[in-house]
């Protein structure tokens, strides 16, 4: 038997900090759009009010919630990193799962 595949929609946000551009939404959305191990990305946007930048992405896992959160924890720091970013802080992830099968 093939063990389950589970699809889990991933949304966070993360502090910038005072000397981050304007354009962070934009950097952020373009880096989860090609980040590998993301199958669907839902972009990035900008509260300058909170000071954070927030996004959302799809990932597929094999195992359970544990898994996902692991996952989907590094995914959401190399995409702040790779929109120039790695100095933000993530202080919100949510994770849900929306298939199984």
């Amino acid at each position: 038997m093939l063990p389950s595949l589970n699809v889990y929609e991933v949304r966070f946000r993360a502090r910038l900090h005072a000397d981050d551009g304007d354009d962070v939404g934009e950097r952020l959305g373009t880096a989860l759009a090609h980040m590998p191990g993301i199958t669907q990305s839902y972009g990035a946007d900008l509260d300058r009010a909170s000071a954070t930048v927030g996004g959302g992405f799809q990932i597929e896992v094999i195992r359970g919630m544990g898994a996902a959160a692991r996952d989907s924890s590094r995914l959401a720091k190399e995409a702040l990193k790779a929109a120039h970013l790695g100095q933000a802080r993530l202080v919100e992830l949510s994770i849900t799962l929306r298939s199984s099968t």
